[in-house]
């Protein structure tokens, strides 16, 4: 007996060597198992690992039955129970405590009545498993081979937390190199968003990203259109592409359909494998569909479509379903960028609008108030060639209306032209002067125009005009108790000059520096911040310029200054 004992010892010394030793742990551990059974002339031994997320044992070696894995709860059976405990279990006849699960012996095929079960415990307290040595007789086992197992399960224990601990190390070391790969991915996926010119770019190289990096044979980007219930092939690569962009499909249908409608991914390695695959495109296209992965294109709250990798080789994993669904994320954040910017161009252009609305009403004042002069004028007028005059006049005014009408209309489809012609100063400053007159005749101010330049001179006359009134304008609201107001032009070279000079209170210093930004004002009774904005608009289209010279309490002049484009000859 002594020298049974001893040999016993060492075999499991010996088992224990190797175990230190080993290489290929798999078999190293089957063949421990293997000889502990045949020191204890058992028929059968389980090694249980702990699946601590599932809360399940497991069967990573197994000897004897007819099953490749067993899996039990890790409080269910005597497995389970020694596991929860620590403390070991020899069983005569493992059919007469409560405790057993035949349920075990069901899946394995194996009758189980004389049983040793010890826990896999680590020196640090950490529980790693189960070893069972099973066998068909009844009470077979003693109390020497309980101790037997007990040593060999605290060198299985010792080993196999170094290889636990190796293998979350490994799987540490393969989830950051598969991070990195992600990061890696989305950085050239920003790099390609930043410089993308159009939003099919973006979309067209993110499709090209996610193929590369997993594999896809073919792969498509689906978007849903807002006025019809179908989704279009924004994008597609791979085999039949080109028949594919042109094609719709209804909401919900196939596998992209279904993914855009409800948000969830599909990954099968096979097509036929999922019920919401259609046949009908693929069948038409003579396409061969394998393996398929498909994600929803979603941002802030929306989603958009989906994104469909077709064809890899030994089919999709998890790690790529991940970064499908990182990458499909990219293309719907790229497309309600898009959107965004589509607003906020939409809102700045109808802001645009609404100011240049209110510069035409406010413009509007002036030959509505030549017009209204004029008419009353001819209530009165018995002279035949004055009312012609006068009725000429208020036509002129009415085409200075019409003509503001379509420069708005213009403007909103996006039009921007100046009508340059060629035009004599003299009769220009004249009309200029006579509508001025009807300007500042109700009005406290006194007018004095200057006509120093009277050849000619290319500009638009109709915005000219406009840019006048609006320097006379803001000088009438700026003395609301009288002063003066000088208007000249001359020719200076190449250049054509106005100058505007009134004895006002000057502009006060807080908007000096913003004078010609749009709704700036210094608190006039009827102004509205745009003349001034108005004028140095007109001014820059001529390619001219404009500038201010103001003292408080003593006045404001403004120079204009622009091409002439023309000589006196």
């Amino acid at each position: 007996m002594a020298r049974d004992a001893d040999q016993r010892l060492e075999a499991v010394l010996e088992i224990g060597t190797e175990l230190w030793q080993a290489r290929d742990l798999e078999a190293l551990l089957s063949g421990a198992v293997e000889r502990l059974t045949a020191l204890l002339g058992a028929e059968a031994a389980t090694l249980f690992m702990h699946d601590a997320p599932r809360r399940e044992l497991w069967s990573r070696v197994l000897k004897g039955g007819a099953v490749k894995e067993l899996r039990v709860e890790d409080n269910s059976g005597i497995a389970g129970h020694v596991f929860g405990s620590g403390r070991s279990m020899m069983l005569g006849d493992a059919y007469s405590d409560v405790r057993f699960n035949p349920a075990i012996d069901r899946q394995s095929g194996f009758k189980t009545r004389s049983l040793i079960a010890v826990p896999l415990k680590h020196a640090s307290g950490r529980s790693l498993g189960v070893l069972q040595v099973l066998d068909r007789r009844v009470d077979l086992f003693t109390a020497d081979d309980r101790t037997l197992v007990e040593a060999m399960g605290t060198q299985l224990a010792a080993v196999l937390d170094n290889v636990l601990l190796m293998e979350e190390l490994t799987r540490g070391r393969d989830e950051l190199a598969m991070r990195v790969s992600d990061l890696d991915a989305l950085y050239t996926v920003e790099k390609a968003i930043g410089e993308a010119n159009a939003q099919t770019d973006v979309v067209d190289t993110i499709l090209e990203i996610a193929m590369e990096r997993l594999g896809a044979k073919a792969g498509s980007v689906l978007l849903a259109e807002d006025d019809r219930d179908s989704l279009f092939f924004r994008t597609a690569r791979g085999e039949k592409s080109d028949a594919l962009v042109s094609r719709r499909i209804k909401s919900g249908q196939g596998i992209a359909g279904h993914v855009a409608e409800s948000g969830e991914v599909v990954r099968v390695d096979s097509a036929e494998d999922s019920e919401f695959f259609d046949r009908s495109i693929s069948r038409k296209l003579g396409l061969s569909t394998g393996a398929v992965l498909c994600v929803p294109v979603a941002a802030g709250g929306k989603r958009f479509g989906a994104l469909e990798l077709l064809n890899k080789k030994g089919g999709f994993t998890p790690q790529d379903e991940r970064l499908a669904v990182l990458l499909a994320g990219q293309v719907g954040r790229a497309l309600l960028r898009r959107q965004s910017q589509e607003e906020i161009e939409r809102k700045a252009r109808l802001a645009t609008i609404g100011q240049m609305l209110s510069g035409v009403l406010h413009d509007l004042r002036t030959p509505l108030t030549v017009v209204g002069g004029y008419a009353e004028m001819l209530t009165t007028e018995e002279d035949a060639t004055l009312r012609q005059e006068m009725a000429s006049q208020i036509l002129n005014q009415l085409q200075h209306i019409s003509t503001m009408q379509q420069e708005t209309l213009a403007f909103v489809r996006g039009e921007k032209s100046v009508f340059i012609r060629r035009v004599f100063m003299h009769v220009f400053m004249k009309e200029l002067t006579e509508q001025l007159q009807q300007e500042f005749a109700a009005t406290p101010v006194e007018l004095k125009v200057l006509t120093g330049y009277t050849g000619a001179a290319r500009f638009d006359e109709t915005k000219m005009k406009r840019a006048i009134f609006n320097l006379a304008r803001n000088a009438i609201d700026a003395m609301p108790e009288g002063g003066r107001f000088f208007l000249s032009v001359e020719r200076e070279g190449d250049s054509v000059v106005f100058r505007a000079r009134d004895n006002g209170p000057g502009i006060p210093r807080e908007i000096a520096a913003r004078l010609f930004e749009s709704f700036v004002s210094s608190g006039k009774k009827h102004g509205t911040g745009l003349g001034l904005a108005i004028v140095k608009k007109i001014v820059g289209e001529h390619g001219g310029s404009i500038e201010f010279k103001t003292q408080v309490g003593k006045g404001t002049s403004f120079e204009l200054r622009f091409p002439a484009g023309t000589s006196d000859a």
